[in-house]
């Protein structure tokens, strides 16, 4: 209801009658109001401090987890490696002893024990026949190796299910050191492989984001101290007896040792956030600790800030209001002029005027006005910052220079996302299939130079030379794809009908029948060195698996054609269509080459779709439409 309203006209029209009891009100609200933003303000950035600490807790646990799963591996590995031989003690140790100079600091020690021959065995009386530390002989018990317990509370068995097995112990105390082990039978069987390692020294290299804050990780049952930076060599209580934080309470609570548990708590002294490491076979709990003084010092500055933004606003009023007394209507007026001259630049919006006819109800008219454009731009620069580009939100005009950067920002955006997701897909997809196959190769290369050094005739020559060249193609087929698909396309009239010819005429295809469908030609607007780069690998791999018959059609479709590419072979594998379709590859899921990567990246580039058809053979369908130029309009002829 507009009280104002029903005041006589020539009361609503003298402002100075009323400012005295107003300013009091206003006052008052003031204090009021600012006081609940602030508390309101503080527990916000207080709660988003609270936060950060527990995402970078997160962020070191997962970091810690693929350290652990890549030991796993590198263990699982090196009990397969041909200089492992159990009956041949002095070469076994002298393997074991290079492997270890050349790995990570983390990994102390290396033996070769005895695979029980009786179950259950709790990992203790196995005879070790080979050891970095020169413990051959002796017991596996001299390793001071403790293998735990389940879930349920029983003695971990020393024992695996298949030779690609492997097992984690608890954390243990070896001579004064915290350390955890990994074991994976040799590829016979009798034999186990165990690597012995000290994580605090991982710990102890953690970069911490914020000044002043630490990393601890806590065992999984009793909330104990594992491993810490400067810290003791020795199982203790987190905070001491005394003390039982949050994250010691939620690991005891917790029916599961293995339940992920992540949080943050605050006390007087320190912030902490906890994550539980994502790894099967640990139940560590990462802790970030922070000074309260630095993870909330942006807290107490809101809060400091804000208090001091009320008091000088009361202050301010109180003087407004006494100095309006001296010239109040031309004051009020020159910022109402000041204000609606903004409003028509950069600044636009209505404020509710209602029934008040004075020089107030002019000055809210413009301020309403400035508020609405400012409300304008605040929701769009959120929908920006999260990413929502197709928010409606982003569809209302802002006018003036503001509204013009908010969509260059929106535009430049966008594009850097997608330019820079789809780099850093190709760079980690390059990173780990030219390390594997590296990897893979180097190790065929010096077990056949293991052989020529023992003897001087052979084929082992021959295989040396074919592993070297395999690694030289696969690195200039990498190079070649990122130089590639790096640079824009440069769309150009195109005969696909001749460019599939020309491929198939350079591919050896021996006994194997190459019928074609195509049309007398295809003409298609896109980029010809990234086309051909594409149809290679799907060409060459066709004629390369197949039987007895490979059929390449081209076929007209509503946008462009379609390119088809049948094998009568045995098949994609499964994981290799699996990588390519979760846009990535990991250690355990990976592919054997780039071919499939090679087509992939070629067809998005060129705005095509690709799809595969398996069962009897295999199937590949680019599709392609015209190539249109960067502004997204086609390229005229």
């Amino acid at each position: 209801m507009d009280l104002g309203g029903r005041l006589p006209e020539r009361i609503r029209s003298r402002y100075a009658a009323k400012l005295f009891v107003v300013s009091l009100l206003i006052t008052a609200v003031i204090v009021a109001g600012g006081t609940a933003v602030a508390g309101q303000v503080s527990d916000r950035v207080t709660e988003e401090q609270l936060d950060s600490v527990e995402a970078n807790a997160e962020l070191e646990a997962e970091n810690l987890a693929r350290w652990f799963e890549g030991e796993q591996e590198s263990v699982r590995l090196l009990s397969s490696h041909r200089g492992v031989d159990p009956s041949n003690r002095t070469r076994t140790e002298a393997t074991l002893a290079r492997e270890l100079d050349r790995t990570s600091n983390e990994l102390v020690s290396l033996h070769v024990v005895e695979r029980p021959t009786e179950q259950p065995s709790n990992g203790t009386t196995e005879r070790i026949v080979a050891s970095s530390d020169g413990l051959a002989g002796e017991p596996l018990a001299a390793t001071g190796i403790d293998w735990g317990q389940t879930a349920s509370g029983e003695e971990v068995t020393f024992r695996f299910t298949d030779t690609a097995d492997t097992l984690v112990s608890w954390v243990y105390l070896d001579d004064g050191n915290m350390s955890v082990a990994i074991a994976s039978p040799t590829p016979g069987g009798d034999h186990v492989l165990v690597g012995e390692y000290h994580p605090s020294t991982r710990v102890a290299a953690t970069a911490d984001a914020t000044n002043g804050s630490s990393t601890v990780v806590l065992g999984g049952v009793s909330g104990y101290v594992m491993f810490e930076k400067n810290g003791p060599n020795e199982f203790h209580p987190y905070k001491g007896d005394a003390t039982v934080t949050e994250v010691e309470s939620r690991i005891e609570e917790r029916p599961d040792q293995f339940a992920p548990i992540s949080g943050a708590e605050l006390d007087d002294a320190e912030v902490r956030g906890y994550h539980s490491v994502p790894s099967d076979g640990v139940n560590w709990v990462v802790v970030k600790e922070v000074p309260r003084s630095t993870a909330l010092a942006v807290t107490n500055q809101v809060r400091t800030d804000l208090m001091g933004l009320i008091g000088l606003t009361t202050v301010g009023f109180v003087l407004i209001s006494a100095m309006i007394h001296f010239g109040p209507i031309r004051a009020i007026r020159r910022l109402s002029r000041q204000a609606e001259a903004v409003a028509e630049g950069d600044l636009t919006a209505e404020f509710r005027t209602g029934n008040r006819i004075d020089e107030v109800g002019q000055l809210r008219t413009s301020l309403d006005r400035t508020k609405a454009y400012i409300e304008t731009i605040t929701e769009q620069a959120e929908k920006i910052a999260r990413r929502e580009f197709d928010d409606t939100a982003l569809d209302e005009e802002v006018p003036g220079p503001v509204g013009e950067a908010m969509i260059d920002m929106r535009d430049d955006l966008e594009q850097f996302i997608e330019e820079r997701d789809r780099r850093e897909q190709r760079l980690e997809v390059f990173n780990r299939l030219l390390r594997h196959n590296l990897r893979n190769r180097l190790d065929v290369i010096r077990s056949h130079a293991e052989q020529l050094a023992d003897r001087t005739d052979g084929d082992d020559a021959e295989a040396v030379l074919k592993a070297t060249d395999r690694l030289a193609s696969i690195g200039t087929r990498a190079r070649r794809i990122d130089r590639l698909m790096a640079r824009d396309p440069d769309p150009e009239p195109v005969d696909l009908t001749s460019v599939v010819r020309d491929l198939l005429s350079g591919i050896e295809s021996d006994d194997v029948e190459v019928a074609t469908e195509f049309p007398s030609t295809a003409t298609l607007r896109t980029d010809a060195e990234i086309l051909r780069t594409t149809l290679t690998s799907p060409l060459e791999n066709a004629v390369r698996y197949a039987e007895s018959t490979v059929t390449v059609s081209i076929t007209p479709t509503a946008d462009g054609y379609r390119i088809a590419i049948s094998d009568d072979g045995p098949g994609i594998p499964a994981v290799e269509l699996e990588s390519l379709a979760a846009g990535t590859e990991t250690p355990l899921r990976h592919g054997r080459g780039l071919g499939l990567w090679q087509l992939k990246w070629g067809t998005d580039t060129l705005g095509g779709d690709l799809s595969f058809e398996t069962g009897v053979g295999t199937t590949v369908n680019v599709t392609l439409a015209d190539l249109t130029d960067r502004t997204g309009d086609e390229t005229e002829e």
